[in-house]
């Protein structure tokens, strides 16, 4: 997602954070987004130009969640439960199973339950946490999806929840990582036309059909309204 995408996109939240939030990342994260904030944005938000500064705070709304407030993203994927039909479309039954972006294990624990094996990767500490808390039988990864310290063609199904669109460094490793004639797989990605207009196949689910449980309020108006995954992409390497 580009940075103006994503500050386009970012929930009523945002205001949540401060500046001071992105100096407390750690430095994987600074050296990940040194290419990606324009250049001279950061500096003209420490000098206190206020537009730059919400800005900033916007495009990263969800690091800092992630990051910072891992049990506030955990009580979100809870209350948006993954379509039945999505689940039921994937072939995950005795494979070896790669989940990249796997946030506290709302697709985990599902994947976990049919796999053979599981390895799941996030680079949050906080939600790997959560997710080793949630499915101790996965191999937990605290690693960023463009990069992993995955064996070239491990995995049999290579999937994502609700975490990436069709970026290329992403989806360069991951052909990397599954083996030929394996699955890579996107549930709700971004830009899900991308995908079909590529010869991807796609699925769409009714989310009216999803059961949302009971929740705080406060929930969506922090993040806005509920959205349970009910798209899938999914293609033969």
């Amino acid at each position: 997602m580009r940075y103006s995408e994503a500050i386009a996109e970012a929930p009523p939240g945002w205001t949540h954070f401060s500046l001071a939030d992105y100096d407390r990342l750690q430095p994987d994260y600074h050296r990940r987004f040194e290419n990606w904030i324009p250049g001279g944005e950061l500096r003209r938000a420490r000098q206190g130009d206020a537009a730059a500064g919400e800005r900033l705070r916007k495009a990263l709304f969800w690091t800092f969640v992630y990051e910072f407030e891992p049990e506030r993203w955990d009580e979100l994927s809870r209350a948006e439960p993954i379509h039945p039909g999505v689940l039921a479309a994937l072939s995950v039954d005795g494979k070896r199973v790669l989940e990249i972006g796997a946030g506290s294990g709302r697709l985990t624990q599902h994947l976990a339950e049919r796999a053979a094996e599981i390895t799941a990767v996030e680079p949050s500490s906080g939600l790997c946490r959560l997710l080793a808390s949630r499915v101790p039988r996965a191999d937990i990864k605290v690693q960023f999806a463009e990069v992993m310290s995955i064996p070239d063609g491990w995995a049999d199904l290579s999937v994502s929840c609700s975490a990436f669109g069709p970026e290329e460094e992403i989806l360069r490793e991951l052909e990397r990582c599954t083996r030929k004639g394996g699955t890579i797989a996107f549930i709700s990605p971004r830009e899900l036309e991308w995908f079909a207009e590529r010869g991807w196949e796609v699925a769409r689910f009714d989310p009216a059909e999803v059961q949302i449980p009971p929740h705080d309020p406060a929930l969506e108006r922090f993040f806005g309204p509920i959205k349970p995954p009910s798209d899938l992409a999914w293609r033969q390497v």
